[in-house]
């Protein structure tokens, strides 16, 4: 072989050298492009090894606008692949990465800083998502490649998986009344005073300075338990929950002769 040729079979193998150190470079500090959102994931270049489990988990439904934390777990189905990597995009809305969980944000996306070692077989991220600010369906995309760290792209390999997330307008909750017996003048429970046997207004149930009829009628239902003391809490003088003889005779009194 001449010096030409053999200057040519020579560059072409640094070349290839320098080919493979740069893509394993750039596998372990991380890539975009291959969570599976275009198709694409790890397997492209990576091999040899059994595929992982990989999942997200956190909130299926999520407010317009808001921030939430999601995990996305690789769980190796070997031994050997004692690390892995992780790529995560969405359709809409916006990522965030979190301190201390070796993670980046290129672009849009998610992606580690370096291969982050097993926990039981197990490596997992957790990063913030901010809903899009339209309610609508969204998807989270992640793939995680578990590898053996042996320097090389072989006996490693990749899964891929989605989440689905309903953003969904927030609902502010209203104000309900207590609800008061068909018929009745009582006002709410809440705003109803308890009365005491002999005491000022015993059993003035809405606490109007006076006792009538229908109060009486509501201290027999109690009496006769088919109402609670909730109806009327100024019957329950001595508050255990019921209301007895003694204490209907002293509503009576009320009526009769006025509260004091």
């Amino acid at each position: 072989m001449g010096r030409l040729g053999r200057t040519w079979a020579i560059t072409t193998v640094v070349l290839a050298a320098l080919g493979d150190a740069a893509s394993a470079h750039a596998s372990a500090f991380g890539l975009i492009g291959h969570s599976g959102k275009q198709g694409a994931i790890c397997n492209e270049c990576h091999g040899g090894g059994t595929a992982p489990t990989v999942a997200f988990s956190g909130p299926d439904t999520v407010a317009v606008g808001a921030t939430v934390t999601y995990h996305f777990s690789v769980e190796s189905a070997r031994a050997a692949q004692r690390a892995a990597g992780f790529n995560v995009a969405v359709s809409g809305g916006q990522l965030v990465i979190l301190p201390d969980q070796g993670e980046q944000l290129i672009g849009a996306e998610l992606t580690h800083t370096a291969p982050k070692p097993n926990t039981d077989n197990v490596a997992g991220w957790d990063f913030s998502w901010t809903a899009p600010t339209t309610s609508g369906p969204a998807t989270l995309f992640g793939a995680g490649n578990s590898v053996n760290l042996n320097g090389q792209n072989s006996g490693d390999r990749a899964s891929a998986t989605t989440f689905a997330v309903m953003v969904v307008e927030a609902v502010t909750p209203t104000p309900t009344a207590t609800p008061v017996p068909p018929g009745s003048t009582n006002t709410p429970v809440a705003t109803r005073t308890r009365g005491t046997p002999g005491g000022p207004c015993a059993g003035d149930c809405n606490s109007d300075g006076t006792v009538a009829v229908n109060e009486l009628v509501l201290g027999v239902s109690v009496a006769l338990g088919t109402s609670g003391t909730d109806v009327c809490l100024a019957m329950d003088g001595n508050t255990d929950g019921q209301v007895a003889i003694s204490e209907l005779i002293t509503a009576v009194a009320s009526l009769l002769d006025g509260c004091p």
